[in-house]
């Protein structure tokens, strides 16, 4: 071979290796992965969830994690950080770290612990919950703006929720404002820690509890009721999967796994076209028919191992309101769930006469054809008037009228999230 052909042959190999050692930097997330921001335009976008993070020379990338991070490097091995911020660049030697500036090569990241969003006490308190304490799940992104997913009205004194509140559903765009009844509660006081507050039960804990009482056993078995989080969108399920002591509830599973099952996935097939208030409780305790030969009832109380009792509540509801009216008058409306297998037909006709029917985004879906059989747990629709002073905890202020929203503005804004789920199927 001619030496000036050996020659380009070797520079052209450097040159492969140089361009693969410097054009791009990656970084492994951990087990418990921190939030990917990026800027869009004039958008900060939270990415999709991603094992390997990869960016181009002199590029960077924005995490943040509600507790801080874990880091490792090849050249300063682990490290925490309390911040919930961190910017990572690649220079020519990997990744690194804001945090540590002269130190290179960070090959692994991840949030300290599993929690995804903070609580915060909001100064601004939801409808009808002067009284107590307005809890909002979110997360701040300081000057980038926040996102606030869930808000919880909670008597803390008999540590009871009272209704949650929430927007279906949140975008992955970070902003100073939000659409919906979020927009004005503030993310105020930092609640730092909820562990050792809140009753820890679990569904095992009802299913052993159950095991215990003869009549219940004979009756239900081990495995008719479950205990969850109240809230059941997916969307919601990791930023709340740290605050489920807080927010349980006793569930029917056939309604849970059902029909309230077949609304939510409902709602959330409706928010592609339009956004919807929400708000969610329970109300009232399952009475149990009489079993012996007296005529007396007894409510459905649990008694746990650790001298706790929980209530089975004898309805779930959802308030659902439209943020952009229409023409119709099926904008705002009550889903009530019947969380007993013992309910009756007067009793429902006595809730309300159902409306389910009227409601263009309901129509046709699973949840119509599925609500009236109980196998799949009965559930009726209920104008606001029907059932207002029936429900417990339901929020009877009357709210701030609605803006009128630019229609354009809406359109394009819905069409931006359109495109952006497109994208987290395509990743």
């Amino acid at each position: 071979m001619e030496p000036l052909t050996t020659l380009i042959i070797a520079l052209g190999i450097l040159s492969l290796k140089s361009g693969d050692v410097y054009a791009t930097c990656s970084v492994d997330i951990g087990l418990y992965p921190p939030k990917i921001v990026s800027r869009f335009g004039t958008k900060n976008l939270i990415l999709p969830i991603e094992s390997v993070v990869t960016r181009d020379l002199y590029k960077t990338v924005d995490l943040y994690c509600a507790n801080g991070f874990k880091l490792h490097g090849r050249s300063y091995g682990d490290r925490q950080s309390t911040d919930p911020h961190i910017q990572l660049k690649c220079d020519g030697n990997g990744f690194s770290s804001n945090l540590y500036l002269n130190e290179y090569s960070c090959d692994r990241v991840q949030c300290r612990d599993e929690q995804s969003m903070e609580m915060y006490e909001s100064q601004t308190a939801l409808p009808d919950c002067e009284g107590f304490m307005t809890l909002v799940v979110g997360f701040s992104f300081g000057a980038l703006g926040s996102l606030k997913n869930v808000a919880v009205c909670y008597d803390i004194v008999k540590q009871q929720m009272k209704y949650v509140g929430y927007t279906a559903y949140p975008t992955n765009v970070i902003g100073k404002t939000q659409d919906g009844q979020m927009d004005s509660l503030g993310l105020d006081v930092r609640v730092s820690d909820t562990s050792g507050i809140f009753k820890q039960i679990s569904t095992l804990d009802i299913a052993n509890a159950f095991g215990r009482d003869t009549q219940l056993k004979q009756v239900f078995g081990q495995e008719t009721f479950d205990y969850q989080n109240l809230i059941q969108d997916g969307a919601f399920k990791s930023d709340l999967s740290t605050f489920d002591n807080m927010l349980g509830i006793v569930w029917l599973r056939a309604l849970r796994n059902g029909n309230w099952r077949h609304l939510l996935n409902a709602l959330q097939r409706a928010n592609l076209n339009g956004k919807y208030d929400v708000r969610v409780g329970v109300s009232g305790i399952v009475n149990l028919p009489s079993l012996q030969g007296c005529n007396e009832t007894r409510q459905l109380t649990i008694d746990l191992e650790n001298g706790k009792t929980v209530s089975v509540p004898a309805h779930i509801w959802a308030h659902i309101r439209a943020l952009q009216p229409t023409l119709n008058g099926t904008d705002e409306f009550v889903v009530v769930g019947h969380n007993s297998p013992f309910i009756t037909n007067n009793e429902r006709v006595g809730l309300c006469s159902s409306m389910c029917q009227e409601v263009d985004w309901l129509k046709d879906t699973l949840f119509s054809k599925l609500q009236h059989y109980p196998v799949y747990g009965l559930v009726q629709c209920c104008r606001l008037s029907d059932v207002a002073d029936k429900l417990d905890n339901f929020p009877k202020s009357v709210d701030i009228p609605l803006p009128i929203l630019d229609s354009d503005k809406i359109e394009s804004s819905h069409e931006f999230d359109k495109q952006l789920v497109g994208v987290e199927k395509q990743d």
